[in-house]
């Protein structure tokens, strides 16, 4: 059996090899790789610029709003007005007549005016400017906060992404230990075959002794191939989350390093930065209903043209300026019950804020513990494994002097395989609490 079967195939994770390699390791070129391409990472990401956009969006409401505005009018029919010119003034002209002895004065009749203007337009640039608006300061904040939100929330599913490719890469080195394993065990059995063939040829045993050998060479390829299924699909599912073919070839370092159970260095987790963020959003919102109750100031500036249509003089031009105060005095209560249901809310997120730090402290603890109880049975596990690799080497010695049964040699050959696996199987199971670990502190930098 060789004894560097760990040494060729794994790699330790990012949290366990000092950072001060120079070389970047696969691993971590494949952490930078699923930050890139990963699909969900990108529709998050585009969460993010949306809410810049809003931000963006709500700034301009602090800016001028200009419009053109133009109206052409043709009316008839309706209400009029009966103004009486002609009795006024004609009996006043036909004195000046008589007395001028001309017809300077002539009559003149009754106008009667209608209400609606006919062939009429009206062009104009109508601009309104926010003088001072409380809800629209509110507002600003409330998306800046919005931000905050969507990036913790980005940052959030990166930690997941770059555990989960973490744990998949893991998967997949030690399902080539487990494949190495087991092709180290064929190789055993088949120097058990041929050391058995030899004795029944000399005599020195019966041939049930080779049949037996023959069913273990079977049963360990049988073995060999289900774990070359495994690799195939811890494969695929490594890939999977790089968002690259199934079948893309994965780079391994062949690098062999002791384990450690570093519990220091964390920082504040995204997902409580994402709960103070909205607590801040809340109670914003809650001053943003408060804020109902001031008055809003604004201006407004009109520079146009009106007149009889398609008729342009110096009397056609026209501005018009006004400054408006609104202040709402009732509205049946509904902004103060909005208020109330603003301050829950707020009561609501300062409690999420506490329940999730202590969530996550439990996490933390939990999750150191588990990795030191992890290396503490993959110490235990690479001492068995040497113990039976030393073992099954003196059961083969006297089974070869003929002072051991086969059965026992067997059994010596059954447990160094287990016992390799078992260390395969319990390296991967301290990575795992490893990046745990990581994911839990949010130790891991981008």
């Amino acid at each position: 059996m060789k004894l560097n079967v760990f040494t060729r195939v794994w790699i330790l994770a990012a949290v366990l090899i000092p950072a001060s390699l120079s070389a970047q390791t696969p691993l971590q070129k494949y952490l930078e790789e699923a930050i890139t391409n990963n699909l969900e990472l990108q529709n998050r990401d585009f969460a993010v610029q949306k809410s810049l956009y809003a931000l963006k969006e709500a700034k301009g409401l602090f800016l001028p709003d200009v419009n053109f505005n133009t109206q052409y009018l043709a009316s008839g029919g309706g209400r009029k007005i009966e103004i009486p010119i002609g009795d006024l003034l004609n009996p006043v002209y036909s004195t000046l007549n008589n007395l001028t002895s001309s017809g300077q004065f002539p009559q003149v009749e009754n106008v009667s005016q209608s209400f609606n203007p006919n062939n009429f337009y009206d062009a104009k640039v109508h601009t309104t400017l926010p003088l001072y608006n409380a809800e629209i300061i509110f507002n600003t904040k409330i998306k800046k906060e919005q931000i905050n939100i969507r990036q913790a929330e980005l940052n959030v599913y990166k930690r997941e992404l770059i555990k989960n490719v973490k744990l998949a890469y893991y998967g997949y080195l030690q399902s080539l230990s487990a494949i190495e394993v087991l092709n180290n065990g064929i190789v055993l059995a088949k120097e058990n075959l041929r050391i058995n063939e030899a004795m029944v040829k000399n005599g020195k045993a019966i041939r049930t002794v080779v049949n037996r050998a023959e069913n273990e060479v079977t049963g360990l390829k049988a073995q060999l191939e289900d774990a070359r299924s495994q690799a195939l699909n811890a494969a695929a599912y490594f890939n999977f989350l790089l968002n690259k073919p199934l079948n893309s070839a994965i780079g391994v370092e062949q690098v062999q390093a002791g384990l450690s159970a570093d519990t220091s260095g964390s920082r504040k987790s995204d997902e409580l930065l994402a709960l103070e963020s909205a607590g801040k959003a809340n109670l914003l919102a809650l001053q943003l209903n408060k804020a109902a109750y001031l008055p809003k100031l604004s201006t407004f500036l009109d520079l146009g043209a009106q007149g009889d249509f398609l008729k342009v003089n110096d009397e056609s031009p026209y501005y018009l300026f006004g400054v408006t105060l609104s202040w709402q005095i009732f509205a049946g209560n509904q902004r103060k019950n909005k208020i109330q249901q603003a301050s829950m809310d707020v009561k609501s997120a300062n409690n999420q804020v506490s329940q999730a730090e202590q969530r996550l402290q439990l996490e933390i603890e939990t999750a150191a513990n588990k990795l030191k109880a992890a290396i503490q049975v993959y110490d235990a596990s690479v001492s068995q494994a040497s113990l039976s690799r030393q073992y099954f080497k003196d059961q083969q010695r006297l089974y070869k002097e003929g002072q051991a049964l086969y059965l026992e040699l067997l059994d010596a050959q059954a447990r160094l395989i287990n016992d390799e696996l078992k260390q395969s199987i319990t390296y991967l199971t301290a990575q795992t609490r490893a990046a745990e670990l990581e994911r839990a502190k949010s130790s891991y930098t981008f």
